[in-house]
């Protein structure tokens, strides 16, 4: 059967996507945008990228793959969500192979990989990975157990979890990253073990956690020349008030309980009584479980490794349980689960890796593979 163009557009964004892996890059496809609560687009591939210890880098790609690609439209429609997002490059992947293409992205601040490059990277057997599932499979096995379940709840969860990348990235995506962790965990382990709900919950739990890692990697850069005690108390802040600074946290409730002694009978007593019992609560929160894992445990590219780890095994056709995983990866979860609550036996218990692949763990990617035109 010939594929339509969206088949052709979403093989594209799949071969990207790996391209960009095989570069050492963080890579996520169908990102969406939300403004004011309002779904305006996707963005096709949203990249992550750990250039050195202190900085990181944000970038975007658009990718479309027709007849006859509008390709210097797409240029300035990039430009603007690369302007919008305030992120920190941006990329159009095109068929097209005009020069004018190349002439005008440079004038915009923006890369192209035109239709030679694509060509190139499409050639190389080096680029595609022989053994992982598309978005595509990922969402229609997140379709089908909601179906059964005649809900929707795994495909918000997922929604929302990738929209996070967007909004307030870094610190902000910690706890919603966090929040989606449990909640994909908790169906993992009420699943029947080793069925399709335990497996796509699991790959989904998989996910949220790379996102947690990549959000406090990007949360602790700012901090990244600070002492041990310093970086101990913003992992702290993040993990509970979702900003690296307590006070920022904290700001709607000051307005909330400024407003309470302001018009409520007794205001000033309850409006210290309620702040006080909500600092309390902040404070309950076992932040230290992950704040002592990642200062303790991880080497300083120890988070970004993880990340690109668990995002590889989340897609792994040959799924891996949580017994099977590299050191690195199953201490990394498992301090997150005794930070949900969750017990590491009844996880472990939801799937039983297939004993043929986990006496091979599939190996994960070096830094940067020299793949293509970009390492020319």
């Amino acid at each position: 059967m010939v594929a339509n163009n969206g088949d052709k557009g979403y093989r594209l964004e799949e071969l990207l996507r790996a391209y960009f892996i095989r570069a050492g890059l963080f890579a996520v496809r169908g990102v969406p945008l939300r403004v004011d609560g309002e779904d305006l687009t996707d963005i096709d591939i949203w990249l992550y990228e750990r250039p050195t210890g202190s900085s990181r880098r944000r970038q975007i790609v658009d990718a479309k793959s027709k007849t006859k690609p509008k390709a210097i439209e797409r240029l300035f429609w990039t430009k603007g969500l690369y302007e919008l997002l305030g992120v920190d490059g941006a990329y159009i992947a095109t068929t097209d192979t005009r020069p004018l293409l190349k002439k005008m992205s440079r004038r915009l601040g923006l890369f192209v990989l035109d239709g030679t490059d694509i060509k190139r990277i499409a050639e190389s057997d080096k680029v595609l990975f022989p053994n992982r599932l598309s978005e595509e499979d990922i969402d229609q096995k997140v379709k089908s157990f909601d179906k059964s379940r005649r809900n929707k709840d795994l495909q918000n969860g997922y929604f929302d979890l990738k929209s996070a990348l967007i909004d307030n990235f870094g610190s902000g995506t910690v706890n919603r990253s966090l929040e989606h962790f449990s909640k994909f965990s908790d169906v993992a382990v009420l699943s029947h073990p080793v069925t399709h709900g335990a497996e796509i919950s699991l790959r989904l739990a998989y996910l949220a956690a790379s996102f947690s890692a990549i959000a406090l990697d990007a949360a602790l850069t700012k901090v990244s020349f600070k002492s041990l005690d310093e970086r101990h108390q913003t992992l702290l802040n993040v993990i509970r008030f979702g900003d690296d600074d307590e006070e920022t946290g904290l700001e709607k409730v000051r307005v909330a309980t400024a407003l309470i002694e302001q018009y409520a009978p007794n205001g000033s007593a309850l409006s210290q009584s309620i702040s006080k019992a909500i600092r309390d609560d902040f404070a309950k929160v076992p932040a230290e479980i992950i704040a002592d894992h990642i200062l303790k445990h991880l080497k300083a590219d120890g988070l970004f490794k993880v990340a690109r780890a668990l995002e590889l095994r989340a897609f792994s056709k040959d799924l891996l349980g949580f017994d099977d995983l590299a050191i690195d990866e199953k201490a990394f979860l498992g301090t997150l689960l005794d930070f949900v609550g969750i017990a590491r036996p009844a996880f472990a218990k939801a799937w039983k890796s297939d004993p043929a692949v986990a006496s091979e763990i599939p190996p994960i990617p070096s830094e940067q593979d020299d793949i293509g035109p970009l390492f020319e």
